[in-house]
Formats: C-alpha cells, sequence, structure tokens
C-alpha cells in the first residue's frame, strides 16, 4: 500500500534536517536521544533505576524499570536501535516504560558499548554480558530468571536474536521468548529491498554505509554471523520469536528471509508486515497509531509467553 500519511508527515517534517553522517558523532546523538519525545508523554512506572554492572570491557550501565506488581516478576532485556554507532538509554527511556507497563515484566535495558570508540564485537559481548547478568542475579532485581526475554529495535533486534544464538550455545540462559523490531540480520546490503526502499524513507542506503563504515573494522566481518545472524549455519532451538517489519524498509527482504530461515529450523515465529509503514515508526507514537500498535503487539506476546509454564531451552 502507499505510505501512510502519518508516516509521510514524518518525512515531510523531517525534510532539510543533515543525515548523521555530516554532523558529529555527539550531534547526531544527541539527534538520536531527541526521537524519545516521539513515543509521547512518558509513562509512570513503579520504579525507574539506573545500575551498574560488570561486562567485559568494563562497567556497563543498566537501566531497570519496573512495573507495579510483586516480587518474582518476569523480565525483558532490552537493547536500542542506533546502528551501534548512536542511540542510548535516554532514546529508548519512554519506549521501555511502555514495554515494562504493558508486558507487565521488569525491563532492564543496557547502555552497551558504541562504535567508533568500540567497534565490532564490543556491542555483542555487552549484550550477551547484560543476559547473563540479568539471569544470575534475577532475585537481586525481584524478578523470575525462569521468565526471561530479549527485545530491541534494530541493531538492538539484531542483538537480541544474536544473544539468543549464543545463549542456546552457552547451554543458558532459556528464554521464552525474541523480541525482534525491524532488526539488523545482514550487513551485505545486497538484497532486492536495499534498492526498492534504499531511498527516501527515512534510513537510506547512505546513512546505513555509514554506520557500517563506523562500527566493522573490516568487510570480512559482515560475513560473521555475531554480525549478520542470517548466515548463522544453524537456527535450531532458538526461542520462539516476533519479527515486526515495515513494509518500506531497506532491510525488508533480509529480514523476510530470516523469519523463513527460522521457520525452517522449526522455530515458532510470527513475522508482523505494517504496511505503509517505515523504520522507527514503533517509536514515534505520539502521532503513528501503528506505533501503538506495534507495542502492543509486543507486550502481547510478551504476557503471553510468559504465561507459559515451561521456558524455551
Amino acid at each position: 500500500m502507499p505510505l501512510h500519511p502519518q508516516a509521510q508527515m514524518f518525512l515531510d517534517q523531517s525534510e532539510g534536517q543533515p543525515p548523521p553522517y555530516e554532523t558529529s558523532i555527539a550531534d547526531a546523538r544527541a539527534m538520536m536521544d531527541g526521537f524519545n519525545a516521539l513515543a509521547g508523554e512518558p509513562q509512570a512506572v513503579a520504579s525507574v533505576e539506573d545500575r551498574e554492572i560488570p561486562g567485559p570491557g568494563g562497567s556497563l550501565r543498566i537501566r531497570v524499570y519496573r512495573p507495579t506488581g510483586d516480587d518474582d516478576l518476569p523480565v525483558t532485556v532490552f537493547y536500542h536501535a542506533g546502528g551501534y554507532v548512536i542511540g542510548s538509554l535516554d532514546s529508548h527511556d519512554s519506549l521501555c516504560r511502555l514495554l515494562a507497563n504493558g508486558s507487565g515484566s521488569i525491563v532492564v535495558a543496557v547502555d552497551y558499548r558504541r562504535a567508533p570508540e568500540h567497534r565490532f564485537p564490543a556491542p555483542v559481548e555487552d549484550a550477551f554480558a547484560t543476559l547473563q547478568w540479568v539471569a544470575e542475579h534475577a532475585a537481586e532485581l525481584g524478578a523470575d530468571a525462569g521468565r526471561l526475554a530479549v527485545a530491541g529495535d534494530s541493531v538492538g533486534g539484531g542483538l537480541a536474536t544474536i544473544v539468543s544464538i549464543l545463549a542456546r550455545d552457552a547451554g543458558g540462559p532459556a528464554l521464552r521468548l525474541q523480541v525482534m523490531v525491524y532488526p539488523d540480520v545482514e550487513w551485505s546490503f545486497s538484497s532486492p529491498s536495499w534498492e526498492e526502499y534504499g531511498h527516501g524513507y527515512f534510513v537510506t542506503v547512505e546513512i546505513a554505509e555509514w554506520l557500517r563504515e563506523t562500527y566493522f573494522n573490516s568487510p570480512s566481518e559482515w560475513d560473521d554471523w555475531r554480525a549478520s545472524p542470517l548466515r548463522c549455519p544453524d537456527l535450531s532451538g532458538l526461542p520462539p520469536a516476533l519479527l515486526i517489519c515495515p513494509e518500506y524498509n531497506l532491510a525488508r527482504s533480509d529480514m523476510e528471509a530470516y523469519a523463513r530461515r527460522l521457520e525452517e529450523a522449526g522455530v515458532p515465529t510470527t513475522f508482523s508486515l505494517y504496511e505503509g509503514m517505515l523504520m522507527g515508526f514503533w517509536c514515534m507514537g505520539s502521532f503513528i497509531d501503528a506505533g501503538h500498535a506495534a507495542i502492543d503487539e509486543v507486550t502481547s506476546a510478551l504476557r503471553g509467553a510468559f504465561a507459559t509454564t515451561a521456558a524455551a531451552s
């Protein structure tokens, strides 16, 4: 279908803004943090706490969102978007509040290391270390380690499925669900949608190439499945997956291919195409109705996964 009028309005209002690769890294990060306001007025939660935990490269900052409820709540580890270069705890603060309240789970967001200061695979290492820490310290958080999920958007969605593979290979932690909102699962930029939707729909090929050049040390790393999980030779034994995909997205073909591979590997997979939408839409609930729908779909899936009696292995 045509681009939705609400998505078109966003593009029209964004016209004339310099792309991030024409600004400093600091300015690009500040611009991304400003997108938090697009999600709407921050919802109140029972508590929000910033903490530091040990990580592979030093201490890691996490932000713990607790909804109203007793102890032993389920927990969702969340990884933010930003191409491994921009994005932060602040850029997704309002979204994490919505996820916590909607899912009834404690949400733990991680401030993983970013490029160019820390290139591949530093964010992957931080993402998995955070998941392991949450599982080991669930009682300290008032959480139930037996009801654990991962979620993220864009590169954060890629991290959600990458850590699912790492957890499978390490024998845990066991996960109930992996939520991928327009995830980055392939960095060669060669599938058909890169040509079809690579220009004019917010995130362009030029932006993606800048992020790729900033994050990776060399093109050979694109082949590593910890960068491009679509290239992982074995996707069996992973937790059930929910993949949210906007229609007008330059990586749409890669997402479709990843969903097919998960299904072929026997992983229960839900692929939800949001017609007329573009990347970033689920963070824009203040003026894009489909953003609310996507959050509702994610939180409903999390509630359903947490309600089951046995965790996926």
